[in-house]
């Protein structure tokens, strides 16, 4: 193996919602030692915080002044120090922090694409050319799912299509757990969403799942967009960010998994890791067309294009299909993170540079 430890890029927090990032990099660690580096947080002082998991260290800098770049001179230097001399390999998930190549400038360099980051809303104006230059720069390419892969795949056989996976055993849980006690005193079938509140859902589809008989429940934090525009009536629960051993309890209060994205720039490329995730707590799971969900699961998976036809897939998933959801739990069961870090680190072990100087 040519490095002996990994530094992260990443616009994602650690302590945030728990998905392909954590899970990647918490199994990575298990092999080699991992600095998982946050953007910059606001605070009264400059400083650089660090939280330690193991053998995965959170570097955390907190700056008296934001600027617009996501990682700066100090936080290059600190990285350098954790290094301590050892050869390194950088992992970004941000082209924002390309920077972080250029500091370990013989370093392997990896990008896991997971999203088409330049189409979320507030992305700075320089992100695509960022990512431009990143995609020329890396040794590999991981892409989160098919649609980043094909737009990706001209760069030839340095980009690899790994779709996010799930910990089979943990959501799978939710077939036997009793559900979180917020589902006590719901009457009525319902409907649940967890993740990120943002600009790629279908305001519409939730507006009309208010409409229902039973409970929307939402199971997430709300970001980037006002809270004023989502539905509030008494059918409806924010349950705000929780952390990720509560979801299957709340997976098992679930009558039908939802995934009401919009159609828009920003989710024309996602794949999202709930779908798995869902498919092994044995849930009917009912989908807006996102590509990559029609791709990979339209067996599986009940797809509603408009408000009307998502709400009525919704009524009509119950009760469950038992051969459907025998079936999306065999799906998810194969499509497990330790398997898809083995694969990944066979195709770390084969990056060929040259020895660092």
């Amino acid at each position: 193996m040519n490095f002996e430890c990994v530094v992260v890029g990443s616009h994602l927090r650690f302590g945030g919602i728990w998905q392909r990032p954590q899970q990647l990099l918490t199994r990575l660690a298990r092999r080699v030692p991992v600095l998982f580096i946050e953007e910059p947080f606001s605070g009264a002082a400059d400083r650089d915080d660090f939280e330690r998991h193991g053998t995965l260290t959170v570097l955390r800098p907190v700056r008296r002044t934001l600027g617009a770049e996501r990682i700066d001179a100090r936080t290059l230097e600190a990285a350098r120090v954790w290094a301590a001399g050892r050869r390194a390999l950088v992992w970004l998930y941000t082209p924002m922090m390309l920077a972080l190549a250029g500091e370990f400038g013989d370093a392997p360099l990896v990008y896991d694409c997971m999203d088409e980051l330049a189409a979320f809303a507030f992305a700075p104006p320089e992100m695509h050319a960022r990512e431009q230059a990143l995609l020329a720069r890396a040794d590999l390419v991981f892409t989160g799912g098919r649609s980043l892969y094909e737009r990706r795949r001209g760069l030839g056989e340095k980009v690899k299509l790994y779709p996010s996976g799930v910990e089979f055993q943990h959501f799978a849980r939710a077939a036997t757990l009793p559900p979180h006690p917020l589902f006590a005193h719901l009457t009525g079938p319902v409907w649940g969403y967890f993740g990120a509140i943002d600009e790629r859902l279908d305001l519409d589809v939730l507006a009309a799942l208010a409409e229902l008989e039973g409970h929307l429940v939402l199971v997430g934090p709300v970001v980037k967009i006002s809270p004023a525009l989502l539905p509030r009536r008494a059918n409806v629960h924010f349950t705000g960010l929780l952390d990720y051993e509560l979801l299957p309890a709340f997976l098992a209060g679930f009558d039908v998994a939802i995934m009401p994205f919009a159609r828009n720039e920003a989710t024309a490329n996602i794949s999202p890791t709930k779908t798995p995730e869902y498919l092994a707590g044995g849930k009917p799971v009912v989908s807006t067309p996102i590509a990559d969900v029609v791709a990979d699961y339209a067996d599986v998976v009940a797809i509603a294009a408009t408000p009307e036809a998502f709400a009525r897939a919704c009524r009509e998933a119950l009760p469950p299909d038992p051969r459907r959801i025998a079936r999306g739990v065999e799906r998810a069961r194969s499509a497990g993170w330790d398997a898809i870090v083995a694969a990944m680190w066979s195709d770390l072990a084969a990056i060929d540079v040259a020895s660092p100087t």
